[in-house]
């Protein structure tokens, strides 16, 4: 009888986590999409640095395909390039390194602590997973 319940709980904790493991995923992705791609392109392909156009109002720079001044920062490298682990080296040097407040790093350090205050922890190596597999190499 001890056996018969170690050997169901067992089974239960397995498809627990391979559920939430599934949801992670999904969860994951759904971040990608709808912050990171602002900046980092909808296939991880990046978004060119925008001309800045002094005087412009952000209407006006939006139709033009430019920047205003207040939105200069708009741009992310491509990281379809990177293989998984330096997708991760790169995310986990993120949150280790400081950075001078004018570095593109700094920035994303930044954005990262916005994303998850909204949205909660991010693991790197979920993050690491689905961009390889969605738009990198291990994907194709």
């Amino acid at each position: 009888m001890i056996t018969r319940g170690l050997m169901v709980a067992s089974l239960a904790s397995v498809l627990l986590s391979s559920f939430c493991t599934a949801k992670t995923i999904e969860k994951t992705g759904d971040i990608y999409k709808t912050r990171c791609a602002n900046c980092h392109g909808i296939k991880a392909d990046g978004v060119p640095k925008l001309k800045e156009q002094a005087g412009m109002s952000a209407e006006n720079a939006a139709a033009a395909g430019m920047s205003s001044q207040e939105k200069s920062n708009i741009y992310g490298p491509p990281l379809n390039t990177f293989s998984q682990d330096e997708l991760l080296r790169k995310l986990m040097d993120l949150r280790n390194k400081d950075y001078d407040s004018e570095s593109y790093h700094s920035i994303m350090q930044k954005n990262l602590k916005h994303i998850e205050a909204r949205e909660g922890k991010i693991a790197d190596e979920k993050m690491a997973e689905y961009i390889y597999t969605t738009f990198g190499a291990g994907g194709k």
